[in-house]
């Protein structure tokens, strides 16, 4: 377990550009992820989520780490739906 002195991330920000261009580029993996059977989420109800019209980066934070950046999105899919993407 993590303690708040080895937490490396940063604070929580409105998407940018740069964060919007790196959450596009895995629009495609998240989609096929949320196609899956979700039973915990019920996204799968969402029109089995055979098409997303709504991908919309709200807010990102980052972790640096020894191998590069992680970031951690929130993915705003419309009709009040969100998740959370890493």
């Amino acid at each position: 377990m993590s303690t708040v002195a080895q937490n490396n991330m940063g604070p929580v920000r409105p998407a940018d550009e740069e964060a919007k261009a790196v959450f596009r580029a895995i629009k495609d993996e998240v989609v096929a992820q949320l196609n899956r059977e979700d039973n915990i989420h019920d996204l799968h109800r969402m029109d089995d989520l055979k098409l997303i019209d709504t991908y919309i980066l709200v807010e990102y934070a980052t972790e640096e780490v020894a191998y590069g950046v992680n970031y951690f999105g929130k993915i705003d899919l419309g009709e009040g739906k969100c998740i959370h993407v890493r």
